[in-house]
């Protein structure tokens, strides 16, 4: 008979605690324990300080390199990526201060030791104050690890109707060696017909939260370029990026000016960015001739702040002074600048912005109101203005007697339709209880109906 195989005892070790493991680890080492100092509460105090020890080696915060900042050693305060930041942004034309401005300040990181890469970046969005200040904080710093660099911080600044704003670099390609880290002045250009927003939108390399904002230039952009390249769907040369024709059609005398194709409801909508619709008619304040149109932009089922008027005037036989004369009448207290062509004027009144232009290559000039419902503010009506000179050679001619008279079907959503009650006491409400006609707007800035 084979005697059975017995199997060894098998011995359980208990799983220790992690101090009673430190002690063990100690006395195998040969550490002798003196009475009263390796105590359960010195092995714990050990213990804990090298899981800390482990742990900060794996999440230490980013290293910090010198401020990258032209001319921030010759700065008396404290220049570090880091920040804080702080400073103010105004007009450099007037030095009035800008409000409402988006700032971003990015930070930009780093991270290996042989092969070195980007690993990402932090932002911070801000608007500047009633006073045209503004502060970006320090940097969170959530970017973490044992090679990771904190290496570069770039502030971008932007308000519609200006040049952009890098703390690197200008617009013309050079060095920015004025930027200051604390109480630093920023100044920004109004924006002239002769920029280009395709250059534009290259330097400014909007960060996310300034891509929304910039939109409005895409368009723009990419029909800079295509001028530029002298690209015309229609076969003729378009003319580079704030040029403008100079061959003025001829209008015989049993014709008139047609000026209602001049910007399309759509076109508006897409400055605006709102969802009016309009009903396209001529302007009743001056008699339409072979050399003048005024065409009245009325939004339907909308108040008369939601309209807009533009007034054309072409190959006048009196020359262009008399237009010069009647828009200074129309536009008293008007700001003279170039922002449009070299004869340009700009009025902001009480629910109402006005911009005007002569344009001398194609003796044309243009008066343009915009309601403040439908223009949220003078940049707004000056784009509007732009897009009219871009436009300056879709001027036709029609018929005499041939009325204009187009209803906007175009927009994606209606517009909000409301009616008011007729007052009862109110001898000048409608019978039907439908509201007032309006009167067409363009007919003077300086009133309330414009």
């Amino acid at each position: 008979m084979v005697a059975p195989v017995i199997a060894p005892p098998v011995i359980a070790h208990p799983v220790l605690p992690p101090v009673d493991r430190a002690l063990r680890a100690l006395r195998s080492a040969g550490v002798r324990e003196p009475a009263g100092v390796w105590t359960r509460v010195t092995a714990r105090a050990l213990v804990g300080l090298l899981a800390g020890a482990l742990a900060v080696a794996a999440g230490c915060a980013p290293l910090v390199r010198p401020a990258n900042f032209v001319g921030a050693r010759d700065q008396v305060t404290d220049v570090s990526l880091v920040g804080p930041f702080d400073g103010q942004v105004v007009d450099a034309a007037t030095g009035e201060p800008i409000a409402d401005a988006t700032v971003v300040g990015v930070w930009s990181y780093d991270r290996g030791d042989g092969f070195i890469g980007p690993y990402g970046s932090e932002t911070h969005e801000g608007k500047t104050d009633a006073a045209g200040r503004y502060r970006v904080p320090k940097a969170a710093r959530a970017t973490r690890g044992s090679t990771v660099r904190l290496v570069a911080f770039n502030l971008v600044i932007y308000k519609r109707g200006y040049v952009g704003y890098r703390s690197e670099s200008t617009l013309e390609g050079e060095a920015r060696g004025d930027f200051a880290v604390r109480h630093n002045k920023i100044e920004l250009r109004k924006w002239r017909e002769s920029d280009s927003h395709a250059a534009h939108l290259a330097y400014l390399a909007p960060p996310r939260a300034i891509q929304g904002l910039v939109g409005w230039e895409q368009e723009l952009a990419n029909l800079d370029l295509y001028r530029e390249q002298g690209g015309d769907l229609r076969g003729a040369p378009l003319p580079a990026a704030g040029a403008t024709t100079t061959s003025t059609p001829k209008r015989k005398a049993n014709e008139w000016l047609d000026a209602s194709k001049l910007i399309a409801p759509a076109e508006i909508r897409q400055r605006t960015r709102t969802q009016d619709r309009f009903e396209v008619e001529d302007s009743k304040d001056l008699d339409r001739t072979n050399f003048y149109h005024g065409v009245h932009f009325q939004a339907i089922d909308r108040d008369e702040t939601h309209d807009i008027a533009i007034r054309i005037w072409q190959a006048p036989p009196g020359g262009m002074k008399p237009v010069v004369e009647t828009i200074e009448a129309t536009m008293p207290g008007a700001t003279k600048s170039q922002e449009i062509t070299k004869q340009t004027w700009t009025l902001e009144v009480e629910g109402v912005y006005g911009v005007a232009f002569v344009d001398d290559a194609t003796q044309t000039g243009v008066l343009l109101t915009c309601g403040d419902s439908q223009c949220a503010d003078l940049e707004t009506a000056i784009l509007l203005a732009r897009e009219l000179l871009r436009n300056l050679d879709r001027l036709g001619a029609v018929p005499q007697g041939t009325p204009t008279s187009v209803i906007d079907a175009e927009a994606s959503t209606p517009a909000p339709s409301y009616t008011s009650e007729p007052d009862e006491d109110d001898d000048d409400a409608p019978a039907d209880g439908k509201p007032a006609a309006k009167q067409p707007a363009g007919a003077s800035p300086g009133k309330t109906g414009r």
